[in-house]
């Protein structure tokens, strides 16, 4: 203590204002120091949150110009992927198709059946048999119009007879359906651009013609939907 007061006793008088004019000065530069520390590392976090920004940003636009182009082959694909492959069981949708396609193509349908849905290998499916009358060509062109409608639908087996001159034929169609599913992926996750196959199949699913009776997915909600697709 006593050479503390030495030092100070022995400072001139002028070195001791210019010791007082110094102090603010040394006092800005120790809160320079301690506070421009923490001002770099928010200007880094910024500089970060900025990135991740413009990442979602361009995140964002891929998807809505993916959406853009899908949406331009047509408006209500979401509604057209539901016709092709339904969410439940689509032995109305596709009995109402086989009789609209027996009408157009002037053969007499009878005995139309259903079985029950069953899961084969996972995938779940309706099988719908029925007996069509007419001409070869007639017939023919109605078993392959069977490729045109929705839901989709392929012919699993047919016999051909002719009976009292008239052409007859046993079919068995089955047509394939699956739930929708519960979650959607988020909105910042990645998704990749349709295929050029993947694009195909989307052009054929549109040019299907679509059922009478369905369902469509279009609704209009507010808040948080536990359910994307309103099931």
């Amino acid at each position: 203590m006593n050479n503390m007061d030495n030092i100070i006793g022995n400072i001139s008088e002028g070195e001791k204002q210019i010791l007082k004019s110094l102090t603010p000065l040394v006092i800005v530069i120790i809160l320079f120091i301690l506070v421009g520390k923490f001002g770099i590392s928010q200007v880094s976090n910024l500089r970060l949150k900025i990135n991740e920004a413009k990442k979602t940003q361009s995140l964002l636009t891929e998807k809505l110009d993916l959406l853009r182009s899908i949406s331009v082959i047509s408006p209500d694909s979401a509604d057209l992927v539901v016709f092709a492959l339904p969410k439940s069981n689509p032995t109305l949708q596709v009995m109402s198709q086989i009789e609209i396609l027996a009408s157009e193509n002037s053969v007499t349908l009878t005995e139309m059946r259903s079985s029950s849905a069953n899961s084969d290998s996972d995938r779940l499916s309706v099988t719908t048999s029925f007996n069509i009358t007419g001409t070869r060509d007639t017939i023919v062109a109605f078993i392959k119009g069977i490729d045109g409608i929705a839901p989709l639908t392929f012919v699993e087996k047919m016999s051909l007879t002719e009976n009292a001159g008239l052409n007859v034929a046993e079919v068995s169609v089955k047509t394939y359906y699956a739930p929708l599913p519960k979650t959607i992926p988020t909105v910042t996750q990645s998704i990749a651009d349709l295929s050029p196959s993947e694009m195909d199949l989307f052009n054929q699913i549109s040019q299907l013609s679509q059922p009478l009776v369905g369902e469509v997915t279009t609704i209009s909600t507010e808040g948080n939907n536990l359910d994307p697709f309103g099931i």
